[in-house]
């Protein structure tokens, strides 16, 4: 399990990307936007909490890295879970305005379908640029705010995006 810190920004790849490509991409591709354009992601949106075999295996891996990181949260007797999960379809002329998860200690963004001259991920204060690699996974802090500009390729983009909070056993 390799990751990269910056700023309290983890970024790292996920193993199993082939898997969860192959299990949920085509069916984001065809999805309806069920947010209706209401929030902060100006793109087609799932439900907040999708699921699937291969999104509980990358829900795991994420708590593992956070586990890993934090072990003091177990010891605690707290646990880390997702009270939200969804997916991001971008197409031509969708973005994301800038914002952030503030009511939540961690959010992430996986990068399930793109190309790293795709709009990247742009934390706003560090101006720090993620480019969207496939298979790459980004924690951060929630309070920190991010955007992703207009999408301009006639090819989808496709995320993945949770918040992740701290619960007492």
């Amino acid at each position: 399990m390799k990751i990269k810190t910056e700023s309290n920004i983890f970024i790292g790849q996920y193993p199993r990307h082939y898997e969860l490509k192959s299990e949920i991409a085509l069916k984001l591709e065809e999805y309806d936007d069920v947010q209706n354009r209401q929030s902060n992601v100006i793109a087609t949106v799932t439900e907040w909490n999708i699921s699937s075999f291969e999104i509980s295996n990358l829900k795991d891996y994420i708590i593992d890295i956070l586990n890993l990181q934090y072990p003091f949260v177990k010891q605690k007797n707290r646990k880390f879970y997702f009270p939200e999960f969804w997916g991001n379809i971008y197409r031509k002329g969708d973005y994301t305005i800038k914002h952030d998860h503030l009511f939540s200690c961690f959010s992430i963004v996986y990068f399930l379908k793109s190309k790293p001259n795709y709009s990247p991920l742009i934390f706003s204060q560090s101006r720090t640029k993620i480019k969207p690699t496939e298979g790459r996974l980004i924690i951060f802090p929630s309070y920190i705010q991010h955007e992703v500009p207009v999408h301009t390729s006639n090819d989808t983009r496709i995320t993945l995006s949770g918040n992740i909070e701290i619960i007492k056993l």
